[in-house]
């Protein structure tokens, strides 16, 4: 049963929504663990989705922030990409060595004949505690913002609707740019969904 349906008074990009969230469940489990799926995706391997969680849960019980890299079928520009180290980190789950912003044909190319190479999926894993701490050391604008919109938040039915003012003042970043191109817990599930 969902917990809440938050609404966001302006868009502000996933680092803020998944700190929203964090709060939120921090309240009621502080052992609680999220899962960030964007809605367009279409997953047509369920079990292979199944085991890249399990995998990544494993890697989030390790103290890792945890993205999923699509294994690439071909170069493709108009997708990120995460280039993961050769060693794992932990059971199916790679360190981090840098995202790549979507590239030109040419690098798109290289990257797929590396093998290094993953399609940035935007999905995520980690505890909220974790997610808290690296946004905090990182971008505490974004919590202050974050926690000053949800305490001033409203209940409406099964919606609780954010303070229009303080999440307006919260500045807009990706959980990408706000803490996973920056910690040095990231870790990237590769995932052949």
């Amino acid at each position: 049963d969902p917990l809440a349906i938050i609404l966001e008074p302006v868009g502000r990009n996933t680092a803020p929504a998944a700190a929203v969230a964090a709060l939120v469940l921090l309240e009621r489990d502080p052992e609680a663990k999220m899962l960030l799926l964007p809605a367009d995706h279409l997953i047509r391997d369920v079990p292979a989705y199944q085991e890249a969680v399990r995998a990544g849960l494993a890697a989030v019980e390790h103290h890792r922030l945890v993205t999923f890299g699509i294994v690439p079928k071909g170069p493709e520009t108009g997708y990120g990409y995460i280039q993961r180290t050769t060693t794992e980190a932990t059971a199916g789950a790679f360190q981090v060595a840098r995202f790549v912003e979507k590239p030109d044909l040419a690098r798109a190319k290289e990257f797929v004949a590396s093998g290094e190479y993953l399609w940035n999926s935007g999905m995520f894993l980690f505890s909220p505690s974790q997610y808290l701490d690296e946004l905090r050391r990182f971008r505490p604008d974004i919590v202050d913002a974050c926690r000053r919109a949800l305490e001033r938040s409203s209940r409406d039915l099964d919606f609780l609707r954010l303070d229009a003012e303080a999440f307006s003042e919260c500045p807009s970043d990706s959980i990408d740019y706000a803490v996973m191109e920056r910690t040095s817990d990231g870790v990237v599930v590769p995932a052949d969904m």
